[in-house]
């Protein structure tokens, strides 16, 4: 809001994700420093981003979860233990596997693909 001389704000958010755990942390430790601060970031913003100022133009705010690797690993561990638990159980012959479902070895072989994901980690 515009007052005759000054700007006014406020902003809440939750306290849901890490990244807004910080933030609000060290708005909280610049003490009175905060509003030349958002001020100073907001000017970067649109140095950097000049079509924000365009007329008419939306602004596209997307939040990406940053997740750690051993996340990662948890998250796809349970859904392979998921997928598994419908399927037949393997069996090992001389530590080769002899026995994999038909319906699973597209959905394997794309998996396989898609690990270079999470070796860039």
């Amino acid at each position: 809001m515009k007052t005759s001389d000054k700007f006014r704000f406020t902003l809440q958010w939750g306290a849901e994700t890490g990244e807004k755990i910080q933030a609000g942390e060290f708005l909280e430790s610049l003490g009175n420093k905060k509003s030349e601060f958002v001020v100073m970031a907001v000017a970067e913003y649109i140095r950097s981003h000049p079509e924000a100022l365009t007329p008419g133009q939306k602004l596209r705010i997307v939040v990406q979860q940053n997740f750690t690797k051993e996340q990662v690993e948890a998250i796809v561990r349970g859904v392979l233990e998921e997928r598994m638990a419908g399927s037949p159980p393997f069996t090992r012959d001389n530590s080769v596997i002899t026995a994999i479902p038909a319906e699973s070895e597209p959905d394997l072989d794309e998996m396989l693909k898609n690990l270079e994901v999470f070796s860039q980690m």
